[in-house]
Order: structure tokens, then sequence, then C-alpha cells
């Protein structure tokens, strides 16, 4: 990057994060109560900020709901979306300590389990419930964690992420590097999270029945679990009635070299519709998950 825009990209960025900074130092029931409730009215009752598309990838992947309860689930998706809102604003500058208190880990001993065995560990997930939480892992777990993720197209916005994702230790490492990075530090065991569910482009054809549609699923996942061995496990994220979080881990393989093709996409995929099937109004329902 040249001088030039490198200060205009510093000046950028500079210009977003000290206001959300600012704003992150709220607490959070003053900001729920300002910018929650402001975000809310503009992106629902307003803006309707792609309704449609919430409306049609409900009504498609929950065919028994009637359109009231379409409706109503609809509803508690935006309040769910300007709550993750809120709560990814305050990661910025949220204390260790109380991180803490908002996420709670369930069945950790099935990592600390395979990691005592020299194990690399490769945690699938899908954009259900507030994934940002999981940069507190790494301050709750005796072992290196890494982020698999697709770099934004902004610079900028990539910075961000890179920031609030990385506070308490996160390694954020590059779709396309993950390989590459595991085979080299085989002796260094580590868990590594990978959200599993975007859209991958029609020219991949691993198509699978999910949510009551034939979807393409990526199967990067699987692919480098059966390059590097790794054990396999499925990370579910659920809100508990006090608005703190739960993660918990459960097992797909612990021998993904004897799996048959597409088996543990399969199987991760299931697990997830199983999740969104509990509490529909936590998943990403306004992404274009379906544009083929």
């Amino acid at each position: 990057m040249n001088p030039v825009r490198n200060k205009l990209f510093n000046q950028l960025y500079h210009l977003i994060f000290f206001p959300v900074y600012l704003i992150s130092l709220l607490p959070y029931s003053v900001a729920d109560a300002t910018l929650g409730k402001m975000l809310y009215f503009m992106s629902y009752r307003v803006f309707r900020y792609r309704y449609n598309v919430v409306l049609q990838n409900l009504s498609r992947s929950l065919p028994a709901k009637s359109y009231p309860e379409i409706q109503q689930i609809a509803k508690e998706y935006y309040k769910h979306l300007v709550c993750m809102v809120i709560e990814t604003v305050k990661l910025f500058s949220v204390s260790k300590q109380s991180l803490d208190q908002k996420v709670q880990l369930v069945n950790t001993e099935l990592l600390l389990h395979y990691h005592q065995q020299n194990r690399n560990i490769i945690a699938v997930l899908g954009h259900y419930g507030n994934w940002e939480y999981l940069n507190i892992l790494p301050a709750r777990l005796p072992f290196k964690t890494n982020a698999i993720y697709k770099p934004l197209s902004s610079p900028v916005m990539n910075k961000l992420v890179h920031y609030v994702r990385g506070r308490f230790g996160m390694q954020l490492i590059p779709a396309n590097q993950a390989l590459r990075h595991l085979l080299k530090q085989k002796d260094q065991p580590q868990l590594s999270i990978f959200i599993a569910d975007q859209f991958p482009g029609t020219s991949d054809q691993n198509k699978f029945d999910f949510m009551h549609q034939s979807t393409n699923m990526f199967n990067g996942a699987e692919k480098l679990a059966i390059a590097t061995n790794a054990v396999v496990v499925y990370l579910e994220i659920n809100r508990k009635p006090d608005n703190s979080w739960e993660i918990d881990f459960s097992l797909i393989t612990e021998s993904p070299k004897e799996t048959c093709n597409q088996e543990i996409t399969r199987s991760f995929a299931q697990k997830l519709q199983h999740t969104i099937s509990v509490a529909p109004s936590y998943w990403l329902w306004s992404h274009k998950r379906w544009k083929d």
C-alpha cells in the first residue's frame, strides 16, 4: 500500500473505530434502550431490512409454520439481530472478566481429551447465536485457538474484525492458508473454528437436504479435517434466559479419514438444522443463503 493510500486507510479506520469504541463504553442496558431501540425501529419498522428475504427463507425452511408464526419468528429475528449488533459493539471495550460472565462453556472435557492425545480439533458451526463471543475461547482454553475466515473485501472492515476477534488471543487464519498453517504446526495441536454454512457459490455441487431445501454446502472443513486427521466437533451457541450465551461442543468424528465422502459435512448440516429448529429466530435469516 502506497503512503497516500495507507494514510487514508488509517484515517478511515480511526474515523470508524473511535465512535464505535465510545459507544461500546455505554452500559449494555443503556445501549440497548437507546441505540438498540432505534436500530430495531429503523431496520424492522422503517426500512424493512431484507424483510422479503427473511420471510422467504423462513417460509421455505419451516413449511409447517403458519404465516402468523413466520411473521412472529421474523420479528424475533430482528430483535436478535439488533441485540447481536449491540453485543458486538460492546466487544470493542468489554473486559475479559465481564465477557466471562456472559459466556458459559459446556463439555470442554471433550476438547481437553483430544488435546491430551495431541490431536488437532476443528469446530464447525453455523451463523447462529452470536459467534463473535467465541473470541473469549483462547482465554478460557489451555491451548491455541484459531478462527478460519474469509477476509472481507474492505480492508478497513477487515481490520476492525481482526481487532474484535483477536482481543483475547484468537488467531485469524485466512481459509486459503489454513491447511498450510496446520501442517506447519502439526506438533502444536490446536482448536480451529470454522463457520461452515455460508453460500459456497453455484459451482460447488455439494448438495444436501437442509432446512427442507436442496442446499449447496461448503465442504472445506471436511477436506481440512481429512488432510490433517483432525477431530471434528460441532459447536452450538445458545442464548440463555439471562441473555448470556452457552457454548456447547459435541463430537462429529474422531476418525475423519475413515468417513465416507461428504459424511462430515452432512452430519454438520443435520446438527445445525436441529439447532435452528429448536429456536429458529437466532439463525441469520437475512443472508441470501439460497441464491441458486
